[in-house]
């Protein structure tokens, strides 16, 4: 069976490299915060173009702590798009505000920036685009939008970490950055960690007092924040990960020109190879994904699906009141994506098997 992922080859490459930095840790007794997440974090806002960085429990978390650092709660509004994993809007329900959604770009499938703009209201406090499958949202467009509005820009840079828009990294044009290193980012810690990074210092000192209960250097708790710190095992993990970033991106986009090159001319409608996205997945669309789906498994290929429901029709958010019809250009891209296999480690024969399924199925089907 292809993988549609498989971290343990990493993990096997990585060998003392990685185990190594661990062990020490372990053996330290230092294991929550200290020396190895604070140098991570120096790490980390480098490559981001900001400030600060801080190491958080997980991408969830990282949303929440950006939200409530942004002063978001009970009655604000905070515009998103309905086509992401469900931690970008439960974040914004988790602080008390309400997700308001809008439709995608058909081309990137990104949020896009005119229907954002005609559901920012009066109550709007933030907007919060997605770089989806690490094509970066129009950055500048959307920094425009948030002046023009007086509201906070929250990147959701889960799936872009290396990404950069206009040369500049994402994470580095709105006022917060969050980050996923969930095991299938294009970065992955060995569980659960992510990264909220800024530059300004007043939203910067909000955030490194929520990590930790909302404790200000003299002890006193003047937030209620929350149990949010990354440990050092996982900082560790990250820190030998790092120097290969650059590489391990290089090769995901060596597989995907592969996949582009190999699928043109079909039916397949491909992604684009932007300038500054970062390959965290390769998605194409057909109208008959789940046909596709099933034709690549009878050959022993795995893939994954992006995302079948999309958010507005979630029943978690069936209170907002949206219906189906609401956004088509989500609902139509719920209804065709499909992710194929894509990692560092996927080996060129086992890409050229998919692609060949793939013409096998295009071949066949028309």
């Amino acid at each position: 069976m292809i993988p549609f992922f498989d971290l343990s080859r990493q993990h096997q490459l990585l060998g003392q490299e990685l185990t190594g930095p661990v062990s020490q840790i372990l053996l330290s007794g230092s294991c929550v915060l200290g020396p190895e997440v604070q140098a991570l974090e120096f790490e980390i806002a480098k490559a981001c173009g900001t400030r600060h960085a801080f190491g958080v429990s997980n991408g969830t978390d990282a949303l929440v702590l950006a939200l409530t650092a942004c002063g978001i709660g009970p009655g604000d509004e905070v515009v998103t798009t309905p086509f992401t994993f469900l931690s970008t809007a439960s974040a914004i329900s988790r602080v008390g505000a309400v997700p308001v959604f809008a439709d995608i770009d058909p081309d990137s499938l990104n949020l896009d920036v005119k229907a954002a703009e005609a559901v920012c209201g009066r109550r709007a406090k933030a907007i919060l685009p997605v770089h989806l499958f690490g094509l970066p949202c129009d950055l500048g467009a959307f920094s425009e939008l948030a002046k023009s509005k007086s509201v906070r820009l929250i990147e959701d840079m889960a799936q872009a970490f290396g990404a950069s828009w206009k040369g500049n990294p994402v994470g580095s044009w709105g006022d917060i950055g969050c980050i996923s290193f969930y095991p299938t980012k294009v970065i992955g810690a060995a569980g659960d960690a992510g990264a909220v990074v800024a530059s300004d210092l007043e939203i910067a000192s909000h955030l490194q007092r929520l990590r930790v209960h909302g404790t200000g250097a003299d002890g006193l708790h003047r937030d209620v924040g929350g149990n949010f710190r990354i440990d050092s095992v996982q900082a560790a993990v990250l820190r030998a990960k790092l120097p290969h970033l650059h590489e391990w991106l290089e090769t995901r986009r060596r597989h995907s020109l592969a996949y582009l090159n190999g699928l043109a001319g079909t039916d397949f409608v491909l992604p684009s190879d932007a300038d500054g996205r970062v390959w965290s997945h390769f998605c194409l669309r057909h109208p008959q994904r789940d046909d596709v789906r099933q034709y690549l498994l009878s050959k022993e290929i795995s893939t994954a699906v992006y995302y079948s429901v999309p958010l507005h029709l979630q029943p978690c958010f069936a209170d907002l009141g949206y219906r189906s019809g609401d956004f088509p250009v989500a609902e139509a891209a719920s209804r065709e994506i499909l992710a194929l296999p894509l990692f560092p480690e996927l080996l060129d024969e086992e890409r050229d098997q998919v692609i060949e399924a793939l013409l096998e199925f295009d071949r066949g089907s028309t």
